[in-house]
């Protein structure tokens, strides 16, 4: 039998045990609510750097878009104009600026810059490729776009080239543009 006092001695020493792991608990516990506190400011530094990317990202792609719509602003599209082998382009608009919009000597006075059709070549039977065309000076652009409305009564068609950004916002308003138009 152990007596009384041997007994406290246990007792002791299972109490300095205790304490032995609460106090490595509380360490840590310590430790742990350091690491917490670490993580919330790295969390909130990460989410200021994200959200920083995220508007350069906006504001490149802004950027993107307004240079890709600054080197479309000499371009039009020419639909519905039927293909031919081994075509030229070029002589294909100035040709159709003659006969159809009335350009007189329009090969001189109209300068093209480039033209060609947009897309992979399609079966015969399909619908024609549009034809892309830069034109060398604005006011040329702007002249043969005014005056695409002589091409009414004939399938052909004449629009600004616009990036697909644009467009699709294009796309949406059109509907408002015409109900306005017809109030």
């Amino acid at each position: 039998m152990m007596t009384k006092l041997e007994k406290l001695d246990g007792i002791e020493a299972d109490m300095k045990e205790i304490k032995h792991s609460l106090e490595y608990a509380h360490a840590e516990i310590a430790d742990l609510k350091q690491q917490n506190e670490t993580n919330k400011v790295n969390q909130e530094q990460a989410r200021e750097r994200i959200g920083k990317l995220e508007q350069d990202n906006a504001t490149l792609r802004n950027k993107i878009v307004d240079l890709q719509a600054r080197s479309m602003r000499d371009n039009l599209l020419f639909f519905n104009i039927p293909e031919r082998d081994q075509e030229n382009t070029t002589e294909i608009i100035h040709e159709l600026l003659e006969t159809k919009m009335e350009i007189r000597d329009a090969r001189n006075k109209v300068k093209i810059d480039r033209s060609h059709r947009i897309g992979r070549k399609r079966e015969r039977n399909r619908k024609p490729r549009p034809i892309i065309v830069k034109f060398n000076y604005y006011q040329d652009r702007e002249h043969v776009r005014i005056n695409a409305k002589k091409f009414k009564g004939t399938n052909i068609g004449v629009s600004e080239q616009f990036p697909e950004e644009i467009e699709s916002v294009r796309k949406t308003l059109y509907p408002e543009l015409k109900k306005a138009k017809a109030e």
